[in-house]
């Protein structure tokens, strides 16, 4: 059912505070048609893994701020500035008033050490803004102060980025509560905030100045309320404002963001983000209470966080966007419920920061009860799929059908602060691309001492080290054994901050060998089970049982120990229930697992066992106490069974009534938009069942069952119609109520949400559950189950009545195939006592029936069957049975064909027109003549050297026949688009290359070059820097291999040695083996005097003599990868990339070459010896 409520969002951060901290920092709370870019791929955005653009969870040591907060950051180079309220700053890692060194709301640091950098301007109030020139050799800073260095500045001043000296000459002032924003362009630097006056001149809330003598610009644009954000439009004319205005010169259509020509500061009204966006209001109950916080920009696009404490006309959207440069038409929106704050872009990641507790639309977590904040998010840049309808919460906007981004499985985990009074962790992000800097109020970062700033890698200088999040008393795995020599083991899925698939392991005490092996999704808000049944388990010995879970990086943890052991028999009413083939069953009590499949029930706190249940039932019971978590739910969201029935036990002595079942659209009942196939007592005791088609259908008992006696019920929807069952008989039905709502969501079992049903009872929760119609039970449950058909008469009867001590027939057969006919005897069937089978009904598999003691059966090709046998006794109980039946006709083999195409070391296999006559082709297996081997119908496989092979290909069918076939494959190693063995003797310089031209070296004489004895050598001094280049190939993707030698131990002195991996005119990749002074060796990845990424290498270090085999790749032109792997050349290679690295503004494609420099403080000249040289196109 989809009904709606609607109040305001109470929340803490920048709403909840508007009439604390944000007064005197500068956030008061002051009394169109969509433009969206093309369509994205239908359908909810997949969840992704982390890839090699995505920086790990693995908070990285970095400087950090003591009892303060950081606001706004930007970055020059590698260095962060870092502006807010604060007075010291504190060594990494250092405990809170340890190790200070003093600042004044203002510092910079090294983003690659995280060290805390000489730069210390004094700023007499706090700094709300900071934007670095376009020349990168001054920050512009804003707020709320007046003097910097001891000299008169208000609210804005120009600082030298390196000395931290006021910049002579600059000295505008603005008059106001504040600058909360900044953007640079050439020679003009605009603020935005909250002032009525720049120079002496009025302007309101924008202003522009003159970089080179603090001029006022004539650019005077002006909104109702205040700025918060500002950045240049990567497309060249305008300036992009945001903040929580609702009018910019006078137009209403802008609220919350505007485009503003930056000359002229004219209104751009095409500007598509304003008209889709909207959070502002300037008059009524929630003027100021919504806007847009942070503004950012990569090459294409610019990017957003909104906020509000509003309806969804004043604030249309608490979370994140996108919109194209210039045009800005949304690419996607990302509408996670929690204001959001800071955002950055990689170009192919966005950052931000939040406080988000509801993201069901974009496939992150739904609202959690009791509700549960994450602070951090991962976009990819671009449009994925499209968002889901939102569930019913207060004020929210529906922005079901937009396009949206994937997000990644990247949560660290954080502890909020208190210093700003929001209540927050990070207010602000900046980066370099493959790492990133998040300032903000936070205590500390994944329970480790990081406060107020941290950063993240793509490759942390330590290795990630994050790993899956739960193990030992904390993941604690079920065992349960109710069916004769086989015990099932279930635990819920582990999850890992940046991991979204980890790696399972069970194993059993009494083996080295892994019982199975698994991979599964999941997340810290989506946890399924992974289940497995061990049928090796000797009847009456008790087992012990442990599960592992890996993560990618190869960080592994272990569950605790469970004991079971293998049953003799199954109970008596888990019987009857498992032979009627349910796809969820509970037995509740101290049985918390589904015995019928994976989907785990989630028992929340006011859910607790209890020892006795239904006479004759399993596990004890389910005591319910009534309130919000007094519930069990089940943990994976599946679709809505058309078809179903659903039964369970219940004892109750309430007269408030409650909902006994129900199946919901959200994990948190309160927000489920979709509520249907409900079952609920009214206050009177009587039972209600109501489905939603067409508008609601009830059915009621006309007897009240809150006796405190233990009652059983089954509801169910089938083609023929809709039933309530009560003890075994029919309290009512329709039979034209064929089908319930079809939508995803959860079972959820002694509460659910009730609004718009007939004869509700009495609501007892709080709000805001209480507001949505939430009803709970106060009761015990016992055995709920759900089948995906209609049960019969009989069946039904037969679980009460078992489950009240009866006995039901025991239904058992053989089957003797012979060719495709079955004989079936169902003599061993067992009455109980003196009753007779009276009925033998078969379902044989194949779509057909049958009825008697002996039938037989013939099928019309061979296969496995599942044929169930179904007998009723003479008191009208059934027993079922199900076993696999075969039978095989003459088979016709298979016939096997294949194609082959070859493209360099690479062939493509294609086995399509392989064909079964009688059946169908069930697999198809490779011999690839080199001594490994492939799957699937059509395969690729690179072979490691040129030459000539044999290629099997072996298909066999549905019944287990098979054909071979081979064929030739000749392959050959591609020429090389640059190559070198320095098989000769040449200098000075190194003369012409086997491939690629002439050589050319630069950074100091050539006859520091020379080619002898087999190798390019370079002789390197102190200080210096030698490259050697190749322009002939213009190589757009590189993959480059080298072999080199040293002459020099570590102790002389550091070096870089290794490849240029792209060198043109705007710049080059250098991809360098860092031999350290004290022996160790890393991989480091430079564009010119930038560091991309580095990695220590563990096991290689510095030997004099030893030859080291380095390769590296470059891929992409709009935006670039680099990956490297480094290795002693007589050991194994890695088998993975040991070095991974982007740049979101790439260089042009260009040469290739090989690269040397020497520290300056080394103690002796170094030789290098390349051996060989190889570039070919990467794949």
């Amino acid at each position: 059912m989809g009904n709606s409520a609607v109040w305001k969002r109470a929340r803490t951060g920048v709403a909840g505070a508007i009439a604390g901290v944000m007064v005197a920092a500068g956030l008061v709370a002051l009394g169109g048609g969509a433009a969206v870019a093309a369509e994205a791929p239908g359908g909810l955005p997949p969840l992704l893994q982390r890839d090699q653009n995505v920086v790990t969870s693995d908070p990285i040591p970095t400087v950090q701020i003591d009892n303060g907060y950081v606001w706004a950051q930007t970055t020059i180079g590698s260095i962060v500035y870092a502006v807010g309220k604060f007075d010291n700053a504190r060594e990494p890692k250092a405990a809170p008033g340890t190790a200070l060194t003093a600042r004044s709301n203002v510092l910079a640091y090294n983003i690659d050490t995280g060290a805390l950098l000489p730069f210390a301007p004094k700023v007499n109030g706090v700094i709300k803004a900071v934007a670095a020139s376009p020349d990168g050799t001054r920050i512009y800073i804003g707020g709320s102060f007046n003097k910097v260095n001891g000299k008169d500045r208000w609210n804005i001043a120009a600082i030298d980025a390196k000395s931290g000296e006021l910049v002579p000459g600059f000295v505008p002032s603005i008059g106001g509560s504040g600058v909360y924003a900044l953007a640079t362009s050439g020679t003009t630097v605009y603020a935005g905030g909250l002032f009525t006056q720049a120079n002496g001149t009025p302007r309101k809330n924008l202003a522009a100045f003159d970089t080179t003598n603090g001029a006022l610009r004539p650019w005077a644009p002006q909104t109702d309320l205040q700025v918060d954000a500002m950045v240049m439009d990567p497309a060249g004319a305008d300036t992009i404002v945001g903040g929580r205005f609702s009018q910019v010169n006078g137009n209403t259509e802008m609220r919350g963001s505007a485009s503003v020509d930056k000359t002229t500061g004219a209104l751009n009204t095409d500007w598509g983000l304003a008209k889709t966006v909207k959070n502002g209001a300037g008059s009524g109950i929630y003027a100021g209470k919504a806007g847009t916080f942070g503004l950012a920009t990569d090459a294409t696009g610019v990017y957003g966080t909104g906020w509000g404490f509003a309806d969804a006309a004043t604030g249309s959207l608490e979370g994140t966007f996108a919109a194209e440069a210039g045009t800005g038409k949304v690419r996607w929106i990302a509408d996670c419920l929690g204001d959001h704050y800071g955002v950055y872009s990689t170009g192919k990641v966005v950052y931000t920061t939040s406080h988000t507790h509801s993201c069901e639309t974009l496939g992150l977590h739904p609202e959690q009860a009791p509700r549960v904040h994450r602070y951090s998010e991962a976009y990819t840049a671009d449009a994925r799929g499209t968002l889901a309808p939102a569930p019913t919460a207060p004020g929210r906007k529906d922005w079901g059908g937009t396009p949206a981004p994937s997000p990644y499985a990247w949560s660290p985990d954080w502890a909020v602060g208190t210093t700003t009074g929001l209540g927050q962790a990070g207010l602000s992000i900046t980066g370099t691309g493959t790492m990133i800097s998040i300032g903000g109020e936070f205590r500390s970062v994944n329970n480790g001492r990081f406060e107020g700033l941290v950063r993240f890698s793509t490759t942390p200088p330590e290795g990630p080290k994050d790993g899956p999040r739960l193990s030992g008393d904390k993941w604690v795995p079920t065992a349960t054994s109710l069916t004769p020599g086989r015990v099932k083991v279930t635990i819920p899925a582990n999850w890992d901050r940046d991991d979204l698939t980890l790696t399972y392991e069970l194993r059993r005490a009494d083996s080295t060998t892994p019982l199975f092996t698994t991979k599964v999704d999941s997340t810290w808000w989506n946890l399924p089970a992974v289940s497995f049944e061990d049928t090796t388990a000797p009847v009456g010995a008790q087992q012990q049982y442990t599960f592992t879970a890996t993560d990618s990086d190869g960080h592994t943890v272990s569950s605790k120990t469970t004991t079971a052991t293998a049953a003799a028999s199954t109970p008596a009413y888990s019987n009857a229930v498992l032979a009627d083939g349910p796809q969820l069953y509970y037995p509740l009590g101290t049985v918390a697992q589904d015995v019928a499949g994976t989907n785990s029930p989630l028992i929340r706190s006011g859910a607790t066992p209890r020892s006795s249940g239904v006479p004759k039932g399993v596990a004890g019971a389910t005591a319910l106490d009534g309130t919000e978590t007094g519930r069990v739910d089940t943990t994976t969201k599946a679709a809505a069974p058309s078809s179903f029935s659903a039964e369970m036990w219940f004892q109750t002595s309430t007269t408030a009534g409650g909902v006994l079942f129900d199946f919901e659209s959200s994990a948190a009942g309160f927000y489920s938009k979709n509520y249907d196939r409900t079952v609920y007592m009214s206050d009177n005791g009587r039972l209600n069942f109501g489905v939603y088609n067409d508008g609601t259908k009830v059915l009621t008992t006309a007897t009240a069952y809150n006796d405190n006696r233990w009652h059983h019920v089954v509801a169910s929807v089938s083609p023929e119609g809709m039933k309530l069952f009560i003890d075994g008989k029919l309290d009512g039905q329709l039979p034209n109520v064929t089908t319930a709502q079809d939508f995803n969501g959860f079972w959820k079992i002694g509460g659910g949400r009730l609004k718009g049903w007939a004869n509700e009872p009495t609501k007892t929760l709080a709000a805001p559950a209480n507001l949505a119609g939430d009803a709970h039970l106060v009761g015990t449950v016992d055995e709920f189950a759900v089948y995906p058909y209609g049960l019969t008469a009989g069946q039904i009867k037969t679980h009460y009545s078992v489950g009240n001590g009866s006995t039901a027939p025991v239904a058992a057969y053989t089957a003797a195939a012979s060719g495709l006919t079955a004989a079936f005897d169902a003599s061993t069937s067992v009455p109980p006592g003196t009753t007779t089978i009276s009925d033998y009904r078969w379902d044989f598999g194949d779509g057909t029936t049958g009825t008697g003691k002996t039938p037989s059966h013939a099928y019309a090709k061979p296969g496995t069957y599942a044929v169930k046998l179904t007998v009723t006794d003479s008191q009208n109980l059934v027993g079922s049975v199900t076993k696999s039946v075969v039978v095989q006709g003459a088979d016709t083999p298979p016939t096997a064909s294949f194609t082959l195409s070859a493209s360099g070391l690479t062939v493509s296999a294609d086995a399509s027109a392989s064909t079964d006559a009688d059946g169908s082709i069930r697999s198809y297996r490779w011999d690839w003549g080199d001594g490994t081997t492939g799957e699937g119908a059509t395969a690729t496989h690179t072979y490691p050297t040129a030459g000539t092979r044999t290629v099997t290909l072996t298909v066999t069918d549905d019944v287990g026949g098979a054909a071979t076939t081979t064929r030739e494959a000749v392959v050959a190693e591609p020429a090389p688009l640059a190559s070198d063995e320095f098989d000769r003797t040449a200098g000075p310089g190194w003369g012409e290359a086997l491939a690629g031209g002439a050589w050319k070296i630069a950074g100091g004489s050539a006859a520091a070059a020379s080619v002898a004895d087999g190798s390019g050598q370079l002789k390197l001094a102190a200080g210096d820097t030698r490259h050697a280049t190749l322009n002939a190939p213009s190589v757009p993707d590189p993959a480059l291999e080298t072999t080199f030698r040293i002459d020099q131990p570590s102790s002389t002195g550091g070096s870089y040695i290794g490849v240029i991996a792209r060198d043109s005119s705007a710049g080059r990749y250098l991809v360098r083996a860092w031999l350290r002074p004290d022996g160790t060796v890393w991989l480091v990845a430079h564009r010119d005097g930038t560091v991309l990424a580095t990695r220590a290498l563990n096991g290689v270090t510095v030997t004099p003599g030893t030859t080291y085999t380095l390769k590296a790749s470059v891929t992409g032109t709009d935006k670039t990868s680099l990956v490297a792997k480094l290795w002693v050349t007589d050991a194994a290679e890695p088998a993975d990339w040991q070095l991974r690295a982007s740049d979101p503004t790439p260089l042009p494609a260009g040469g290739v070459g090989l690269s040397g420099s020497r520290s300056a403080s080394a103690t002796a000249p170094l030789g290098v010896s390349f051996d060989t040289f190889r570039v070919r196109a990467a794949e």
